[in-house]
């Protein structure tokens, strides 16, 4: 992945850029202390003598001689050279001189018991180690350096590559999952660190949006597919209103139509909102009673006779108003349909059953399945579309059978 490569080629860039300033640094101090280390080799060298010069004269009460061959001591019946005398002004008391000819003269003044003063130099070209030997050290020097930096290069690759190492392996696995319609499991998800944070908060956001855009494509294709033959009727009546008075039948079927439209739109509406992910225990009993309630004057129209037959204990963990849906519309499909005026609602082994009569013959294959709903259904009804979308988004399963013409939906949920 050219990305993480980019990546992973910058974070060494900077480590070994970081190193090979510390290895020129390093080298730059390294010199410096081999100089600063001559200089005060030489001039600790030089008080020594001049303390001992100093200690001679008293004793001996005469002007003593240096003992070390390139030392020469100036006295006044000695004259010293002039570029000496200059290099050593009379307020100073030490000082250094570099000749034309590459001599280098250290310089220290000695003060004798007779308030008189000599002029100790030394001639330190042959002693100067480190900058006879500078190309030599430098060298040395040079060959530790690259040797360090390659060393440390190395390390920085290897740290870098093991540093980057998780992003990496979290961009390949964004990268393989991206086409994937299924929730995806990113590696380091449940890790305590910045990585781990990372990981869990890309995967959420990215199944959100899976989740998201998944609802908005099934609404999508659920609203043109359920919406469509409301629409034609709506626009076939309007369009026959318009040369003559519509009838009663044709007031009614419009009626029965914007209703099965609005049931549709609420029930493709709470599909596709978030908030219909979030679950709570319901009381499956009183939930039911209060749909009924909702319907009780349709009820009592049709004289229609329902039983319940659950106990006040039986609870379920879902969404309250996706169930309250699936509800209304089973209700509604009974107070439709059913060729007696009774629906029976059971509860057994984790699975609540819907039962009225019917006298029509079911396709029990592709009742499910979408644009399988008969004219006279005004919304979900039995082998609707949506009655299992709304089990799928609940995670129940819903099935459908007809036994002597008796027609019984099955909702099996985890309690």
């Amino acid at each position: 992945m050219r990305e993480t490569s980019n990546l992973q080629r910058k974070v060494f860039a900077i480590f070994g850029s970081f190193t090979l300033l510390l290895c020129l640094v390093f080298f730059a101090i390294c010199m410096m202390v081999a100089y600063v280390v001559e200089d005060h080799l030489l001039d600790n060298l030089l008080a020594g003598e001049v303390r001992y010069l100093e200690q001679q004269a008293r004793l001996t009460n005469t002007t003593p001689e240096p003992r070390l061959p390139y030392l020469t001591l100036y006295t006044e019946s000695k004259i010293i050279p002039a570029e000496l005398r200059t290099a050593l002004p009379s307020y100073a008391e030490k000082a250094e001189w570099f000749s034309d000819t590459e001599h280098h003269f250290h310089l220290r003044r000695v003060h004798f018991p007779d308030n008189h003063s000599a002029i100790l130099v030394a001639e330190v070209s042959e002693l100067l180690t480190v900058t006879r030997q500078s190309s030599k050290l430098l060298w040395l020097f040079a060959s530790a350096c690259i040797l360090t930096l390659l060393l440390a290069l190395y390390c920085a690759f290897r740290i870098s590559r093991k540093t980057i190492a998780p992003v990496v392996t979290l961009a390949k696995a964004v990268q393989q999952q991206r086409n994937c319609d299924s929730q995806i499991s990113l590696p380091y998800n449940n890790e305590q660190d910045e990585i781990g944070y990372l990981a869990s908060t890309l995967q959420d956001t990215l199944n959100q949006l899976k989740l998201t855009l998944r609802r908005e494509t099934e609404f999508t294709r659920d609203t043109s597919h359920e919406l469509r033959t409301g629409l034609t009727i709506l626009k076939s009546t309007l369009a026959l209103s318009q040369n003559r008075e519509m009838t009663l039948a044709e007031k009614n079927e419009l009626l029965e139509t914007v209703t099965g439209m609005e049931k549709t739109v609420k029930t493709l509406l709470a599909l596709a909102r978030s908030e219909s992910l979030q679950s709570e225990d319901i009381p499956l009993c009183a939930l039911l009673e209060e749909r009924l309630l909702v319907q009780h004057q349709l009820i009592v129209q049709k004289h229609f006779n329902v039983d319940l037959k659950l106990g006040h204990k039986v609870r379920v963990l879902a969404n309250r108003h996706l169930v309250s849906l699936l509800f209304d519309n089973l209700i509604s499909n009974a107070l439709q349909h059913a060729t007696s005026p009774e629906l029976i609602i059971t509860y057994k082994g984790g699975t609540l059953f819907f039962e009225n009569a019917t006298d029509n013959q079911l396709d029990l294959e592709t009742s499910l399945l979408p644009g399988q709903k008969r004219e006279s259904s005004d919304g979900i009804g039995q082998g609707l579309f949506l009655a299992k979308r709304i089990c799928e988004a609940l995670n129940w399963t819903i099935s459908i059978q007809c036994k002597k013409n008796i027609y019984q939906c099955a909702l099996s949920f985890t309690q």
